[in-house]
Formats: structure tokens, C-alpha cells, sequence
């Protein structure tokens, strides 16, 4: 309804109202395949679209770019989670920032986007996904809201070449 009588959608009797719910999980670094597990089964409970916000930081001198092996690391990220969302069904909308101030850029967006929450993984006290500083400096923001996926402790971070090994010796 804009002025209160007229309805935006509907016969008059009947109105319906879709709320999209956004999730922000950003990344940094460290693809870790049971952190994007745990998130996508997290949105999935929720019924929330993933906004998958890749950052790519770029270094303090102007006069300088992005390092191609973060390029790489971002696309990666955002292909492996895209891949594991489709086959999970879970809706993903993708994102990637070149940035100086990551956490800034975190909390930027996610107001942008009108994200419901953040999603923040670790593993012992450790950021999974982002650095250990960026996760702190986002949990001492009293105006977020933030969803805390705990890892238990055994190390899962995707690694190429561990995977094909375990992959020929099951063949």
C-alpha cells in the first residue's frame, strides 16, 4: 500500500508481500569448503539469498594494483560457492570489490544491499574466510547484525592438490 488504502499488488482483498532475505558472507582469503557448506545450509534454514561479497585488497600505494594470485583466489571463491549453491538450491548473488578498507566495504554493502545479517566464520577463535582482525573489528560494530558460524577444529581449507591425491587413491 503507498497511501494506505491502495494496495501495490493485489484484487483489493488479498495483498501479497515478498520479503527477500539477504545474507552477506564476505571473503578475503582461505576458501574453506565446510565454512561455505555451513553458510549455504545456514540461508537454506532461513530460506535467505547468499550475497557472496568477494574482496580483492588493493595495496596502500596508488600506484599499485591487486595481486593476480588474489584475482585468482576471489574467482575461485566465487565459482566454488556459486557451484555448491546451485546444487544445494540456494539463490547467490555474487559480488566483488577491489578495496583498501575491507571491513569498511563489508559494512558498506551489506547496509546497501539491505542484508539481514553478516555471516562470520571461525574456527578457535580464528576468522575462517576473512582475517582474524577483520572479524573482530566487525564483531565490536554494535550496529550489525552478525550470524557466528563456529567450525570444530580440524583444518578443511580446499586444497587442489590434497583433493586429487584422495581422488586417484580412491580410484
Amino acid at each position: 500500500m503507498i497511501d494506505g488504502l491502495t494496495p501495490l499488488w493485489g484484487n483489493g482483498n488479498l495483498e501479497v508481500m515478498v520479503i527477500m532475505t539477504r545474507l552477506l558472507l564476505p571473503f578475503t582469503h582461505g576458501i574453506d569448503v565446510s565454512a561455505i557448506t555451513r553458510t549455504l545450509a545456514l540461508a537454506q534454514n532461513l530460506g535467505a539469498t547468499l550475497v557472496v561479497l568477494s574482496l580483492i585488497r588493493l595495496p596502500q600505494r596508488p600506484d599499485r594494483g591487486p595481486r593476480w594470485e588474489d584475482i585468482q583466489q576471489s574467482n575461485d571463491f566465487l565459482e566454488f560457492v556459486q557451484h555448491k549453491a546451485s546444487r544445494s538450491g540456494v539463490p547467490v548473488e555474487r559480488v566483488e570489490l577491489y578495496t583498501r578498507h575491507p571491513v569498511g566495504s563489508i559494512r558498506a554493502l551489506a547496509q546497501e544491499m539491505e542484508c539481514a545479517g553478516i555471516v562470520l566464520v571461525v574456527r578457535r577463535g580464528t576468522g575462517v574466510l576473512l582475517a582474524t582482525h577483520e572479524v573482530k573489528q566487525l564483531l565490536e560494530d554494535q550496529r550489525l547484525s552478525l550470524y557466528i558460524v563456529p567450525l570444530l577444529a580440524e583444518a578443511s581449507t580446499f586444497s587442489l592438490p590434497r583433493w586429487l591425491s584422495h581422488w586417484f587413491r580412491g580410484r
